[in-house]
C-alpha cells in the first residue's frame, strides 16, 4: 500500500507541475458535468421522454442508488485526505470539494449509469462509457483525487449497476411468469365471455323470427 501512495503521489505532483491548458479546459468541462450526475440525470429524462422509458429509469434508478451508497454510507467511513490536501504544492483546479477523497463519487456515479446504458444495450453505450471514462479521469487531473480512489469509484459503480441490472432482470421475469400463469385462467374466461355473447345473439336472432 505504501508503494501505491508513492506512486500516487509522484504522479500527482508530475500532473501538478505540468501546463496543458487546452486539457484543463476539456477536464474542468467534465467534471462540471458530473456534478450531481447532472449529465447522466438529463440522459436518463431525455431517454423516457423518447420512449426509452425502462432504460431511462433504470439508469436513473442505478445512479442514484449509487450516489446514496457512495456519498452516504462509504464514504463517511474513511477519512482520506485529498491531495490538495496532503501535498504542499499542489492546488486543486476547481473549487474545493467536501467529504472524503475515498472513493470518487463522480467515478462511481458515472460509471453506475453509464454501464447501466452498456447492460441494457442502448445505441450510444459507447458515447457514455467515454464521457464516463472523462469525467473520472478529470477527478485526478484537477487534483481533488488520487488514482486509487477514481478507480475504487469505478468498480464500485459497475457492480452497483451490474446487480441492478441483475435485479431488474429478475423482476422483469416474475412479472412475465405470473402473467404466463394467468394465461389459462384469461382463456378460459374468454371463452366464458365468448360463449355468453353467443348465447345472447342467438336468443337474440330466435326472439326477431
Amino acid at each position: 500500500m505504501q508503494k501505491l501512495y508513492q506512486w500516487e503521489k509522484r504522479m500527482i505532483l508530475r500532473l501538478s507541475s505540468s501546463d496543458h491548458p487546452m486539457m484543463d479546459k476539456l477536464m474542468l468541462c467534465a467534471t462540471r458535468m458530473g456534478n450531481g450526475g447532472i449529465v447522466w440525470i438529463a440522459v436518463s429524462l431525455i431517454m423516457i421522454g423518447l420512449g426509452w422509458r425502462l432504460e431511462g429509469l433504470l439508469t436513473l434508478f442505478s445512479l442514484t442508488l449509487t450516489a446514496v451508497l457512495i456519498n452516504l454510507i462509504v464514504k463517511p467511513m474513511f477519512t482520506r485526505k485529498r491531495p490538495y490536501e496532503i501535498l504542499e504544492t499542489v492546488r486543486t483546479r476547481i473549487a474545493p470539494p467536501f467529504g472524503s477523497s475515498f472513493p470518487s463519487g463522480h467515478a462511481a456515479s458515472s460509471f453506475a449509469a453509464a454501464s447501466m446504458l452498456w447492460f441494457l444495450n442502448t445505441p450510444f453505450k459507447h458515447w457514455a462509457l467515454v464521457l464516463a471514462f472523462l469525467i473520472a479521469v478529470s477527478r485526478v487531473h484537477l487534483m481533488v483525487h488520487f488514482p486509487s480512489d477514481v478507480l475504487v469509484g469505478v468498480v464500485s459503480g459497475i457492480v452497483i449497476s451490474y446487480l441492478t441490472y441483475l435485479l431488474a432482470l429478475r423482476v422483469g421475469i416474475q412479472v412475465a411468469r405470473a402473467r404466463l400463469e394467468q394465461l389459462p385462467w384469461l382463456v378460459e374466461q374468454a371463452k366464458l365471455t365468448g360463449g355468453c355473447v353467443f348465447c345472447s345473439v342467438k336468443d337474440s336472432l330466435r326472439a326477431l323470427t
